[in-house]
């Protein structure tokens, strides 16, 4: 068995932060699909929307990354990593 004794915290949330922002943009594309279909499609809060969700999906991904990657080390310090088996 070996441990993740704790993660570097910058890098972890940039790539958390741009894999929310794709997310966000399927969000944000699934969003407008369904308002093509039900309301308005050029009504302005939908194009803020297509813009504001992902931005807001990639920095809140980056900043909760960032803590629970600070919190996860300052536990694992204490109380020891996680435990896996990695095969050979």
């Amino acid at each position: 068995m070996q441990q993740v004794k704790s993660f570097g915290v910058l890098q972890t949330a940039k790539v958390m932060g741009v894999v929310n922002l794709f997310i966000g943009v399927l969000v944000a594309i699934a969003f407008f699909l369904q308002s093509l279909m039900f309301h308005r499609p050029h009504h302005p809060r939908i194009l803020v929307f297509l813009v504001f969700v992902p931005i807001m999906y990639g920095v809140l991904g980056f900043v909760l990354t960032a803590v629970v990657c600070g919190f996860y080390n300052w536990v694992a310090r204490r109380l020891g990593g996680i435990a896996i088996e990695l095969a050979p």
